[in-house]
């Protein structure tokens, strides 16, 4: 497992010698991105989820109380 921390660590910065702070952050980002969605899909396995993941479904928001929802959180749906 270190090792491969290690050489994740080292490509990042790698990225940053070559492409500056904004190639950096958008890598970054994007391997943040890669293992929340590992997690994701190895505790679907995990909890015997049948469905695999589909890279073209749309994010359903959490329901919560509009009068806790900022206006850029309302979605289409949403009736007042």
């Amino acid at each position: 497992m270190d090792e491969l921390l290690i050489r994740v660590l080292t490509r990042l910065l790698r990225v940053h010698d070559e492409f500056g702070e904004a190639g950096f952050e958008d890598a970054a980002h994007r391997a943040l991105v890669a293992i929340a969605l590992t997690a994701k899909c190895e505790a679907e396995r995990k909890a015997g989820t049948t469905e695999p993941y589909d890279p073209g479904q749309r994010v359903v928001r959490f329901p919560l109380n509009k009068r806790r929802r900022s206006p850029w959180q309302q979605s289409d749906d949403d009736v007042s």
